[in-house]
């Protein structure tokens, strides 16, 4: 997957929703039908008063939900969007999960420890079988990585392991990573995000054919894939052999049904049991027909400037678009409140229990603001070298139809101040393609975090020596030397200080200007529950915790 400039490591760092179709838009005032904003102060929003569940041994014999894009892989090596790996961690497991909150808990590890700074060792759960009935050992855990690391599969995750000196079974049931230096952040590449879990024999046989509609995925998990029908549809039945509980859905079918409106008629008709990922701005339209949960899903929207092309390599240029940006108005106009204005890349959340709430507050309070005010942006734009004016290009995805929105709303407002903004709707394919490759230099960035660490953000996207997802292009000696430290840290508080200060300070230089933190909506039949839902619910086996409604 490192074939394509903005790929291989881009297409793992830019999880990300898809869609269809493609066009030229013109800008026009989005932002004129205002909301009010949800109640605030939890993560999760239902529409409505959530059903009671009933327990897991009332059995759902099947549903068919709706995926809003298509797949073209099961493997998350080759496809690495958020809904492949919502289909895939169905399927397989890694040695540590991560719960709907972001904690770290036991996966196929059912324990983990850390003898010095760059030595991992995992204690493997027993009993653990693969869906074929082969027993799950430390050598298949050797495999998976070696899979991911051999270029003859074209895995985007093989990034993950550019640090690991070794990897070996110490044990029938013991699996030891030794790293080259330390690493603060890898016990979550041993998560879904990097590590999904096959046999050697699997992984063998179909080398550099996983995830195909013949080889399909072969795992541990409480689901098996028993057909995928690329662009159309994934079918799934319980493993009955899965160590964990036994789910209540027997039957599982996954469908792609990338239009909207196909997606609510198909839910009005009684075709579909629900829908997921659906953007807060479309998911207004189910609260009638289904129960709606709106989950902050710790994602951000920004615009990214690459300061090492004219006009945006000028500070004031940048500022001008920042002023001339209504992040506000987005918010309540497009997302319908469903969202928060962004400080900065990583989401307060993100920083969980590495810094407290109200020193990640404090430290984004000290980026300078920049505010929607079209004075201040003249003013800008009058100190820069494109005092004239410039125009450029925005594009966005397909399966982001609120950021064509927004593109629209700032094409609007940057045509009162003098510049031209062309917006274009172009394909995900397009979209990823275009991420790093230079061509483009004003681009949207839509992340969906896999872990709980403000370092997933901050690394790959503001040090120069990540070349592949700096798309900014930013080179700044005290961001880089704060974000080396950072990542060496054995020490929580030097880790939390030195990841603020590159925040902060790249902040302040303005290389992407955060417009929102999102939240994503789950439609569900007032049948069915998905109780505690949270910002990485379906980062891990989602389906097993649905219940029949009482």
């Amino acid at each position: 997957m490192a074939s394509e400039p903005g790929d291989g490591l881009g297409r793992r760092r830019l999880l990300r929703l898809a869609g269809a179709g493609m066009g030229v838009y013109a800008a026009s005032g989005v932002l004129a039908a205002c909301a009010p904003p949800p109640p605030k102060g939890s993560d999760r929003i239902p529409s409505g008063t959530a059903p009671r569940a009933l327990g897991a041994d009332v059995p759902v014999d099947s549903l068919t939900l709706a995926l809003p894009s298509s797949l073209s892989s099961l493997d998350v090596g080759r496809e690495s969007g958020v809904l492949n790996y919502m289909v895939a961690v169905l399927a397989q497991e890694s040695l540590l999960s991560v719960d709907p909150s972001g904690r770290l808990g036991p996966g196929l590890a059912s324990s983990w420890k850390q003898p010095d700074a760059r030595t991992y060792v995992y204690t493997l759960r027993r009993g653990v079988v693969f869906s074929d009935g082969t027993p799950f050992t430390a050598d298949d855990v050797v495999a998976s990585v070696e899979a991911v690391r051999d270029p003859g599969n074209g895995s985007a995750l093989g990034y993950a392991y550019a640090g690991v000196q070794s990897v070996r079974a110490t044990g029938d049931h013991e699996v030891t990573f030794r790293l080259r230096e330390p690493d603060a952040l890898f016990a979550w590449t041993t998560t879904a995000g990097s590590l999904l879990v096959g046999s050697r024999a699997f992984l063998t046989r179909n080398r550099g054919r996983i995830g195909t509609p013949k080889t399909l995925l072969l795992g541990t998990g409480p689901y098996r894939i028993t057909e995928f029908a690329a662009d159309d549809h994934v079918l799934l039945e319980r493993n009955d052999a899965w160590w964990g509980e036994k789910p209540a859905v027997r039957k599982l079918r996954l469908s792609f049904v990338p239009d909207a409106g196909t997606r609510l008629v198909a839910m009005q008709s009684g075709a579909l049991d629900g829908a997921l990922g659906l953007g807060s701005d479309e998911a207004r339209g189910w609260e009638s027909s289904a129960a709606v949960t709106y989950t902050g899903d710790r994602s951000v929207v920004s615009l990214a400037f690459d300061t090492a092309k004219a006009p945006f390599d000028d500070v004031h240029v940048r500022r001008a678009v920042a002023h001339a940006t209504d992040r506000e108005g987005m918010v309540r106009g497009i997302l319908h409140g469903r969202a928060e204005v962004a400080d900065a890349l990583p989401s307060p959340d993100m920083w969980g229990d590495l810094m407290p709430a109200d020193e990640v507050r404090s430290g984004y309070d000290a980026i300078p603001a920049v505010p929607y005010d079209l004075d201040a942006a003249r003013a800008e734009l009058a100190r820069s070298s494109a005092k004239d004016g410039f125009s450029a290009e925005l594009h966005f995805p397909s399966s982001g139809p609120q950021l064509g929105k927004a593109a629209l709303a700032l094409a609007a407002s940057l045509k009162k101040i003098g510049i031209t903004l062309t917006v274009k709707e172009i394909t995900l394919e397009q979209w990823v393609a275009e991420l790093g490759s230079g061509r483009q230099p004003l681009q949207f960035l839509w992340y969906f975090p896999v872990t709980g660490d403000p370092a997933e953000l901050a690394d790959p996207y503001l040090n120069a020596a990540a070349t592949a997802t700096n798309i900014a292009h930013l080179d700044d000696a005290s961001v880089n030397r704060a974000l080396d430290t950072a990542k060496s840290a054995t020490d929580r508080e030097v880790r939390a200080r030195e990841l603020m200060t590159a925040v902060r300070t790249a902040g302040a230089d303005l290389p992407y200007l955060p417009l929102w933190w999102a939240q994503t909506a789950t439609a569900l039949s007032r049948r069915i529950v998905l109780p505690d839902q949270g910002p990485f619910t379906f980062i891990g086996p989602w389906a097993t915790r649905i219940r029949k409604a009482a």
